[in-house]
């Protein structure tokens, strides 16, 4: 669930130069898809135009589809292989574009173009609902403590950047590249890190941090889509990026080897994995001080763990450990792994 209109991608000038072209270049196809004997199945187009809508979140849209969906016999609980390759086509282009995103090959090339046709549709549409027609108001299930605590743990992050964490962020979400994932996005601490040119989706449990990202993503004019959830368990199909970002999430999340498979799984070949963490120190004396204490920390920062091993993690998870940088005597590293 996301989190507030300004927490979706909406529709922005960049926005329009990225998808119209491309709808332009595929209008005879979109109606053709609806209007034209012999046209792609109504049940794979609404599955196509759904998957689109999965990632963008645009209530509108959604709500609409899904009743025509019903009407046209698609069951989004129980797809098809043609209909789950059409929905997963649909999800790939609203987290790619229209230049990476390929229509299902065991359709007809006709049928193909008609695909795409309405996905690009339904992205627009997704892109102007979410800016014109999402409601502009806080969570029903928001509350002032949840708020509070992000706006703190907010506050403690921008105390560390005063005191050198802003040159870690730099170096590893500074250093991302095309469209990339951030797990455990939080208040959106890493935003002026990005370069200007990539594209950012961002994931995290807290719906209090995500408003105070969603803030922050505006105040900086940034283009980025929210989305509440678990990294243990990514809404997205496999190979949607070409970064993952973690900045001092491993250190919380529930299950730390499922949270670094989903990682690899959504990465694409030749992306990277970027993490910040704080670990086990290299000296006895502080690594023995961090295992005394891990207990103690952790009930009370709500189960972070103090003493992890996060390059043994990260190798655990299958995943190869191409840069290593240390700091702190070990407790501050910064890893790029694919």
């Amino acid at each position: 669930m996301l989190i507030g209109g300004a927490s979706r991608p909406r529709l922005t000038s960049r926005a329009l130069r990225r998808w119209v072209p491309a709808l332009v270049r595929h209008a005879p196809a979109v109606i053709s898809a609806y209007l034209l004997p012999g046209r792609v199945a109504p049940t794979i187009r609404e599955a196509a135009m759904l998957g689109v809508t999965s990632i963008n979140r645009c209530e509108a849209c959604e709500a609409f589809h899904g009743r025509w969906a019903q009407n046209v016999g698609l069951r989004i609980d129980d797809l098809t292989s043609a209909e789950a390759a059409a929905f997963d086509f649909g999800q790939r282009l609203a987290v790619s574009g229209p230049d990476e995103a390929l229509a299902p090959a065991a359709i007809s090339r006709r049928h193909r173009r008609e695909l795409m046709g309405v996905a690009l549709l339904m992205e627009l549409a997704n892109l102007a609902g979410n800016r014109f027609l999402a409601p502009r108001r806080t969570s029903p299930g928001l509350q002032v403590g949840d708020l509070r605590t992000a706006r703190l743990l907010d506050l403690v992050m921008r105390t560390g950047d005063r005191f050198g964490l802003r040159h870690a962020r730099s170096r590893i979400a500074g250093r991302a590249e095309g469209d990339v994932l951030e797990i455990g996005v939080g208040t959106g601490s890493n935003f002026n890190a990005y370069p200007a040119d990539v594209t950012i989706h961002g994931i995290d449990t807290s719906p209090a941090a995500l408003s105070v990202a969603a803030a922050r993503a505006g105040r900086d004019r940034r283009q980025v889509s929210l989305l509440e959830g678990d990294a243990a368990s990514l809404p997205f199909p496999d190979a949607s990026f070409d970064t993952v970002v973690a900045t001092f999430v491993l250190c919380s999340v529930g299950d730390v080897d499922r949270t670094l498979r989903e990682a690899r799984r959504v990465l694409r070949a030749g992306g990277t994995i970027r993490i910040l963490e704080h670990a086990r120190g290299h000296h006895r004396w502080v690594a023995s001080l961090q295992r005394r204490s891990a207990p103690a920390w952790a009930r009370a920062s709500g189960g972070c763990r103090l003493d992890h091993d996060v390059t043994g993690a990260v190798r655990l998870a299958g995943l190869t450990v191409l840069a290593e940088r240390r700091r702190a005597g070990g407790i501050l590293v910064e890893i790029v792994a694919a």
